[in-house]
């Protein structure tokens, strides 16, 4: 229950501590009262800046600092890290892929036999916000050692197929 209090209070101090469009995507907490390490991942529709991170990390440090019911779950003597996830690392929230709109990004996904199946492709569309049904729009891309043209017609996901999507490096 520490991990769901605390998630809830970076919640709304992200939204005291900035006046963009910041999202919570991860948060991990390591070691034990009174010494826990926070880790924070944070994004924005267009990105967050290493200043922004660090704004956000000085924020989040005060607040945490002068909660009493926060020092009861971190301490006094905790370590917070504000960053961005790194490319590879599973999308989390269904903002980031309008945020990866354009990149390539391989998706596990349920086909409709509800069988396992794997695409990469080409993230063309994130229809997520304000639909009863988010989906993506994925246009494949040849993968592999020997890539040849995959003229493949584009292919739309709802996001409740997917099972993971990790944004990839084009090269």
């Amino acid at each position: 229950m520490e991990q769901g209090s605390l998630i809830s209070f970076i919640h709304s101090a992200l939204g005291e501590c900035s006046h963009d469009d910041v999202f919570l995507v991860d948060l991990h907490m390591k070691g034990a009262y009174p010494s826990v390490r926070v880790d924070v991942y944070v994004d924005t529709d267009k990105g967050i800046s290493v200043s922004g991170c660090v704004d956000l990390n000085r924020c989040l440090i005060t607040a945490l600092a002068s909660s009493d019911d926060m020092k009861a779950v971190v301490g006094d003597d905790f370590e917070l890290t504000v960053s961005s996830p790194g490319i590879g690392e599973p999308i989390r929230h269904v903002r980031q892929y309008i945020r990866h709109t354009g990149r390539r990004v391989r998706v596990q996904y349920r086909n409709s036999g509800h069988m396992p199946a794997e695409i990469t492709g080409r993230l063309i569309e994130a229809d997520v916000m304000d639909t009863p049904s988010p989906s993506i729009v994925l246009e494949p891309v040849a993968t592999g050692k020997r890539k040849k043209n995959v003229a493949g017609e584009q292919m739309r996901l709802e996001l409740s197929m997917v099972s993971r999507a990790v944004v990839e490096v084009d090269f």
